[in-house]
């Protein structure tokens, strides 16, 4: 009977479609009027808003999309500043293995024409007239954000691969004819739209993470001296600086949530939990990606950025040494997934005993036996002895275990207490110490050399490190304070790559096997080949040694 009952139902449906349809044609067209394209979907501010809001979100992909080493591809792994640790053949440790299949180099590319994607869209679609503003300032301070983004990732890619396609508009059909512009002319390009930026964008704003004139300036800087316009750079940076952007200092004095704790500095300071926002008393934050812990949408995978994890070792493991094998608040959960290199861990603060950065508030190098010392207690030692090198006698020992700790990339109290899932603080962008040592690279490109020391010494002094003369600048000196300073915030392959200097880097300071691997030609990293595969209708180069 119920079956009955449904076929007659279904049956009568399907008739009282057909009778209100004039003929086959008129079922077979459809009216997509509650669908939204992007003609009727941004009206309005806040609608544009809303897909502002996606280019943040991409970015914060840049820090926490997965489990491993891959988020730290362009923060440097395999070259001067860090490595996997737990093998050799890993990509990147084999720098024969980024080829134009290899896939991390690959998202990074895709990623940044998602942005592109939005920023494209958000900038036409300001200008159409149908759309609500409440006059043109208002209207020019959205497309300001969005040519920023858009610049941030041209600047992404032609760091990274040279010349790729220059897209300054919505595609809205197939295209598979796609050219390389030249780098020059992509960083032209971004330079354009930062100079609008900076022209529209707000000095100062009270949502965390929001686009400020600030940030513009100072990827303008960079890319004026990609475009080696030092003068300009410097112009640029100096807004920042000198405060026409706003009021942006060095933090030099204890701030924030643990500032009260006795043995603790300033620099500790900057990465506490919590104490990266300009809003909340962060004088050198420019801009900070935004992670928000149990929040839906605070982060991407997880539940928390994976940064702790990936950058500590696992001394907690340490069984032989007395520990319990069990993470503690105190240690976090870190697996080793990436390792600085011992130019990062050493070298780069050879007679730093005095710097900050370099003390043991910063950096732990000391570890103890634990509880009851393991097998340490048959030779003697106890639980508070310092474990000596000569105990650490396996590869796994020093290279997952025991190594440097760099505190920046994790707490020793966590939220909730929950070592494997409560370091989820904001990720810097762009800081005001790395203003100053572009500004500094700017005077040297122009052969101002007093210049750049006093921009080097204003970055070494709030770290009470001891101030150099301007015959020490080099522009390799340059790139060791920047180790020193941003290991783990700048995108350190980026930088070396704009420079040319990835193979020479890399050969003289990376892990043993990148050493051995690294080319010339990764200087340039290669153009994907599923994108030179689709793009069917022209030719679309690749680098050179792939």
């Amino acid at each position: 009977m119920k079956m009955n009952q449904y076929t007659l139902t279904l049956l009568t449906a399907i008739l009282l479609l057909f009778a209100g349809c004039s003929s086959d044609e008129d079922f077979l067209n459809e009216e997509a009027k509650s669908f939204l394209t992007t003609e009727n979907a941004y009206l309005n501010k806040s609608q544009f808003e809303m897909a502002i809001g996606t280019l943040h979100r991409n970015v914060q992909t840049f820090y926490n999309a997965g489990d491993g080493e891959g988020d730290i591809f362009p923060l440097g792994l395999g070259t001067d500043v860090c490595f996997s640790p737990r093998d050799d053949q890993k990509v990147f440790n084999d720098w024969s293995q980024v080829n134009e299949f290899e896939s991390l180099s690959s998202r990074w590319y895709s990623w940044q024409y998602g942005i592109i994607k939005v920023a494209n869209t958000i900038i036409e679609g300001v200008e159409r007239e149908e759309v609500k503003w409440n006059g043109d300032e208002e209207k020019n301070a959205i497309a300001a954000e969005a040519r920023f983004f858009r610049a941030f990732a041209y600047r992404n890619l032609a760091h990274l691969y040279g010349g790729v396609p220059l897209v300054d508009a919505p595609v809205n059909e197939p295209k598979v004819d796609f050219t390389r512009t030249p780098r020059e002319t992509i960083w032209q390009f971004a330079k354009t739209d930062l100079e609008f930026a900076s022209t529209h964008l707000p000095i100062k704003t009270a949502i965390p993470g929001r686009i400020v004139r600030a940030a513009a300036d100072h990827l303008l800087a960079e890319i004026n001296i990609c475009l080696k316009d030092y003068d300009g750079a410097i112009t640029a940076a100096s807004r920042v600086i000198d405060g026409e952007d706003g009021d942006y200092q060095l933090m030099t004095s204890r701030f924030g949530a643990r500032a009260s704790e006795v043995g603790k500095n300033v620099y500790w300071d900057l990465f506490r939990i919590g104490n990266q926002q300009y809003q909340e008393g962060n004088k050198e934050a420019i801009w900070v990606a935004q992670m928000e812990y149990n929040t839906p949408g605070g982060t991407v995978n997880y539940g928390r950025p994976l940064i702790e994890r990936i950058m500590h070792p696992s001394w907690w493991r340490l069984t032989k040494a007395g520990y319990s094998g069990v993470a503690q608040d105190s240690t976090g959960r870190g697996v080793a997934f990436v390792r600085p290199t011992n130019y990062t861990n050493y070298k780069i603060w050879k007679n730093a005993a005095q710097d900050i950065r370099n003390s043991e508030t910063c950096i732990k190098r000391k570890f103890y036996f634990a509880g009851d010392a393991g097998e340490g207690a048959k030779l003697g030692y106890q639980a508070g002895d310092l474990i000596p090198e000569s105990f650490l006698t396996s590869l796994e020992d020093t290279m997952q275990l025991i190594y440097p700790v760099w505190w920046k990339f994790g707490t020793d109290k966590h939220l909730d207490a929950k070592p494997d899932n409560g370091y989820v603080r904001d990720f810097y962008v762009i800081r005001l110490a790395e203003t100053y040592l572009l500004r500094a690279e700017a005077y040297f490109g122009k052969g101002d050399k007093d210049k750049a020391a006093a921009d080097i010494n204003t970055v070494r002094a709030r770290s009470s490190a001891t101030l150099i003369e301007s015959a020490d600048v080099t522009l390799d000196y340059i790139l060791d304070e920047r180790a020193r300073e941003l290991f783990g915030e700048e995108y350190r392959t980026l930088t070396l790559c704009r420079l040319n200097l990835l193979y020479e880097r890399t050969k003289s300071y990376g892990h043993l096997a990148a050493q051995k691997t690294v080319s010339p030609h990764n200087n340039l990293f290669p153009i994907p080949q599923s994108v030179i595969d689709r793009n069917t209708g022209a030719v679309l180069e690749q680098n050179p040694g792939y």
